[in-house]
């Protein structure tokens, strides 16, 4: 028997969190693994004078000062690179090396206010006496910059460089790693796409090909196996079950022939009596019914044999549908010892066109009146007329009966409505007025219901070939 459990050669996988901590866990560790080697290669460039470190600068200012104390004449070439230098006389700045920026924070130094010192700015001030009683300000931050001053001046900030490039490979790391793990996700969810599209597609009789790694993502696949195999299991009894159908009616349908033959062939016989116009009228009913169930049997033959009916249109004029009906009328009439009368509408009908598939309007109509006689009590009438619109032709039967209860005009056209369920014979509706519903619907009508002064009134409504001028 054919496991229903998982798909072939599954593996334990790790589950969403376990995925989501291990992501975290290896893209952390390789990060720190990046900063830890990026400070190594940093130490390294400090060792070999390619750079100097942040506190150079703090470091540095005693042998400046000294320097620059011993002179008598100022000589800017003293000062190191990773200085910027105002010379200061009387209070005021006569000379520098600063940018605008710098020269206003310096200015605010002089003036007793302390100069900004932040993230955004981390500048600061040594102010060094000289011999001469003018004063050196020297700027300095804690920044990295290059041992060689001509590197400075040619290249970009080395922090800056050094920072971006940093940022630049973890953001490489993080965006390789955090691909590595979607592309598992991905191929995981692929594999459940490819599942379902397999049972959409009803590819039902091979087991399903394939496995994820995350676990709830395999309970998943795991599940849609499941279904496959009961839905292959379901689509097979329903074969079954519809060919021993087909077979049933197949066999129905056959037995059928023989009592229909039987009846049309004594009708036949019984035609070439000498018969009273009452009894001739019976005889011509019989055979006319005897056709139409011989038609419906073949019909239901094609059905079960798996045929295919394409749209069998035919335009007619509606008087001769028309006709028909009231044929249908009379049939029913002398079947049931029942009045039947057509109403005075139909002698303003004009020869309209309608397009329909006649067969099946026929049987539409004659469920309607079979319904109207049914319904309409001993000494009653069942009236058909005709209702003419814009675009839409109605034929409608009026019958003598207790005519249709609210629910019952609410569910008109339901399939196998009644008024009352346990005496299906009790009410209007019925499988009767939801097949004629059906085919109007199929035509561009529809199937009206109301209530007249005498009774019950069904109108089946059909779409006209051309509009009515």
């Amino acid at each position: 028997m054919e496991k229903r459990a998982a798909v072939k050669n599954r593996r334990r996988g790790l589950g969403l969190n376990a995925l989501f901590w291990r992501y975290l866990i290896t893209s952390g560790s390789l990060a720190a693994t990046l900063c830890v080697l990026w400070l190594v290669l940093f130490n390294i460039l400090v060792n070999m004078g390619f750079v100097m470190s942040a506190y150079t600068a703090v470091r540095g200012l005693t042998e400046t000062e000294r320097l620059l104390q011993e002179q008598t004449i100022f000589d800017p070439e003293a000062i190191p690179h990773f200085y910027e230098w105002a010379l200061v006389e009387n209070g005021e700045i006569t000379d520098s090396n600063m940018n605008q920026k710098q020269l206003e924070y310096a200015r605010r130094e002089l003036s007793g206010y302390s100069a900004p010192h932040g993230w955004f700015y981390s500048q600061y001030f040594h102010l060094v006496p000289l011999q001469n009683g003018q004063t050196v300000m020297l700027e300095y931050d804690y920044s990295v910059c290059y041992a060689d001053p001509v590197l400075n001046d040619i290249l970009p900030d080395f922090q800056t460089v050094y920072i971006g490039l940093l940022l630049a490979l973890l953001l490489t790391l993080i965006g390789l790693c955090t691909g590595h793990y979607t592309r598992i996700l991905r191929k995981d969810t692929q594999t459940i796409a490819d599942a379902c599209e397999m049972v959409r597609s009803r590819s039902l009789d091979m087991p399903l090909d394939g496995q994820a790694r995350v676990k709830e993502l395999q309970a998943a696949l795991a599940t849609i196996e499941t279904l496959r195999g009961e839905l292959s299991h379901s689509l097979k009894e329903q074969w079954t079950a519809e060919q021993r159908k087909n077979e049933a009616l197949a066999a129905l349908t056959h037995d059928l022939k023989t009592p229909l033959t039987v009846i049309g062939g004594n009708a036949d016989l019984l035609a070439e009596d000498d018969l009273t116009q009452q009894q001739k009228e019976l005889v011509l009913a019989i055979l006319r019914n005897t056709g139409h169930a011989e038609d419906y049997v073949k019909r239901l033959r094609e059905v079960t044999a798996g045929a295919l009916f394409p749209s069998n249109r035919e335009k007619i004029p509606a008087r001769e549908l028309l006709s028909a009906f009231i044929q249908q009328g009379h049939d029913l009439s002398v079947q049931k010892g029942q009045a039947f009368a057509v109403d005075r509408s139909v002698t303003v009908f004009s020869a309209e066109t309608v397009e329909i598939e006649k067969n099946e309007v026929l049987r539409a109509m004659e469920n309607l009146l079979s319904n109207a006689f049914r319904f309409t009590p001993p000494g009653g009438t069942v009236l058909l007329g005709v209702e003419l619109q814009s675009g839409r032709v109605g034929f409608w039967i009026q019958d003598s009966g207790p005519g249709f209860s609210p629910e019952a005009l609410a569910k008109a056209g339901k399939t196998f409505y009644t008024e009352d369920g346990s005496r299906p014979q009790g009410g209007h509706m019925g499988m009767g007025l939801y097949f004629a519903s059906q085919i109007a619907q199929k035509h561009g009508g529809c199937l009206s219901l109301e209530n007249t002064s005498t009774g019950g009134k069904a109108c089946l409504w059909l779409k006209l070939k051309r509009e009515i001028g």
